[in-house]
């Protein structure tokens, strides 16, 4: 691209491992942008001392924009650290400003069984076609979850908006997850759930309140 441009070559190579023409990946490391770089004049590999010349400037900064430095050739066609523009710090705070922070997408895959159904109405395929036609909201630890197309309840749900920890185990071994299904009282009646084993949200939170009140 710089050549497109009219640049020409600056004879000055950086560290890492040579990718295409103006580009180069670092190694892993604890210094800047997570490589072995700690002193911005480490950064630089390699001088052609035919095509640099006293007085010229370099710029070091880190792609997150958390460091930047100003680099001049003195006269024993050194570079030594020098103050930082007012132009090249505005660039630095820009790219701050922009950045995006890294973030994992940790997504939870499972699926409802046979005895999870059935606890809740006497006709499991009956609340699997209500969970497929949008009359029954499936969610895992109160995020509601995306249900795969197919046969069975089967779902995707994001950890990430989950409560810390939603998970248990069993020496089964298997992973216990918090699944709820939520619909109106009428169409948990023309499910066939279990009328009995109905409770009252408030008396819920007055059985956990008398729990931890015990504790």
């Amino acid at each position: 691209m710089g050549k497109l441009l009219g640049y020409r070559e600056s004879g000055i190579t950086p560290v890492g491992t040579y990718a295409s023409p103006g580009r180069f990946f670092g190694d892993h490391g604890e210094g800047w942008g997570g490589t072995p770089v700690k002193d911005p004049r480490e950064a630089i590999a390699h001088v052609d001392k035919s095509k640099v010349f006293p007085g010229m400037k370099v710029l070091i900064l880190e792609v997150t924009g958390d460091h930047a430095a100003m680099l001049e050739m003195n006269d024993n066609g050194e570079f030594q650290i020098v103050e930082l523009p007012q132009r090249a710090r505005e660039l630095q705070l820009w790219i701050r400003e922009n950045r995006e922070t890294s973030q994992l997408s940790v997504l939870y895959v499972g699926g409802a069984g046979g005895s999870l159904r059935s606890g809740i109405t006497n006709f499991p395929l009956a609340l699997t076609k209500a969970v497929h036609e949008g009359k029954v909201i499936l969610s895992v630890g109160g995020v509601r979850a995306f249900v795969l197309p197919g046969a069975g309840i089967n779902f995707i749900v994001d950890v990430a908006k989950m409560p810390w920890r939603p998970f248990n185990w069993v020496p089964s071994p298997a992973v216990v997850a918090p699944i709820e299904f939520t619909m109106l009282k009428k169409v948990y009646f023309e499910l066939g759930g279990h009328q009995r084993e109905l409770v009252l949200l408030d008396d819920l939170l007055k059985q956990r309140e008398s729990k931890t009140d015990a504790s």
